[in-house]
C-alpha cells in the first residue's frame, strides 16, 4: 500500500509542472534511484535516455562470512577475529562472542 500512495502522490506532484528528473524523485520520496525510475515509469513520465542506467537493479554480491577457524570438533570454541585467534568464553545476550586472544593469553597468565 506504500507504494501505491508514494505513486499518487509522485501523479500529484509531476502535475505541478516541477522537472521530473530520477534524482529529484529520490529527494522528494527517499527511496533509492531504482525505485524511483520503476515509480516515475509506472506513472507514465517519459525518461531521457541517460537516466536508463536506472533501469535494472544489479545483481545482489552475498556477504562474507566471518572465517571460522575448525582444526577439529574439540577445538570449536576458537574463531579467528581479525586474524587473530580468539577463545570464545561466551556471548552477549545479543549475539556478541566475548572471551580473549589466543597471544593475550600469556599475559593474562603471569
Amino acid at each position: 500500500m506504500r507504494r501505491e500512495r508514494r505513486r499518487e502522490s509522485a501523479r500529484n506532484w509531476v502535475r505541478t509542472g516541477v522537472k521530473v528528473t530520477v534524482s529529484a524523485y529520490v529527494r522528494r520520496f527517499g527511496v533509492d534511484r531504482f525505485t524511483a525510475y520503476a515509480d516515475l515509469t509506472a506513472i507514465g513520465v517519459v525518461l531521457p535516455a541517460s537516466e536508463q542506467k536506472w533501469a535494472s537493479r544489479p545483481p545482489s554480491i552475498p556477504r562474507r562470512k566471518a572465517d571460522r577457524l575448525v582444526d577439529n570438533a574439540n577445538d570449536s570454541d576458537w574463531i579467528v577475529l581479525d586474524g587473530r585467534r580468539f577463545f570464545v568464553a561466551g556471548h552477549t545476550p545479543a549475539g556478541l562472542p566475548f572471551g580473549v586472544f589466543e597471544d593475550e593469553i600469556s599475559l593474562l597468565e603471569r
